[in-house]
């Protein structure tokens, strides 16, 4: 566990910490216009789009009453999508959120509305938990910043080649670092 303040952080909650960190540090690193971009003919989305989206998974385990999630919630054209300053404003608020969240309430059971089909609308409820919902945004979060930083690359950035990193993949390239060094 991480201490921060008067708070102890669960490994959980510290993965979505980092992940958003490293979030925010690459939007505070883009320009407003790269920020808009959607790098056609590769994207149809800008970077600005993904991050978004992105919020509004946090938002919907923020807005949830401790009983249900409903992943369905979207803000297509919101502010954050065009927006630097917004997006990185949003960013900060889950930070807060996450940095305050109560350990009590990882297992709590809460349900999970989402829709599960392109043809027709079809609803779907499960059971989960907030602690497991939280590993998949923060999951969700790594693999669209992947696809930001593939946008903010064929559009001629500089970008860090760990940004999008999965926490397993990272693990691997730590050992495989080791077993290079033992050699």
């Amino acid at each position: 566990m991480w201490t921060n303040g008067s708070n102890t952080m669960h490994k959980f909650v510290i993965g979505n910490v980092e992940s958003l960190d490293q979030m925010t540090d690459f939007i505070s690193g883009l320009s407003d216009s790269e920020y808009q971009l959607p790098a056609r003919p590769w994207f149809e989305s800008s970077i600005g789009q993904h991050l978004r989206h992105v919020i509004d998974l946090y938002v919907a385990l923020m807005k949830s009453d401790g009983e249900l999630i409903d992943y369905d919630y979207r803000r297509r054209g919101a502010a954050a999508e065009t927006n630097r300053t917004t997006g990185l404003a949003e960013l900060k608020e889950i930070r807060g959120w996450l940095a305050d969240f109560s350990i009590e309430d990882i297992n709590n059971t809460i349900l999970v509305s989402t829709e599960t089909a392109l043809s027709t609308e079809q609803t779907e409820v499960f059971t989960s938990s907030l602690g497991r919902e939280l590993c998949f945004a923060s999951s969700h979060l790594t693999h669209h910043l992947a696809i930001m930083a593939t946008i903010a690359k064929v559009s001629g950035k500089d970008v860090n080649a760990k940004l999008g990193l999965a926490p397993a993949t990272a693990t691997f390239v730590r050992e495989q670092a080791k077993q290079a060094c033992a050699h």
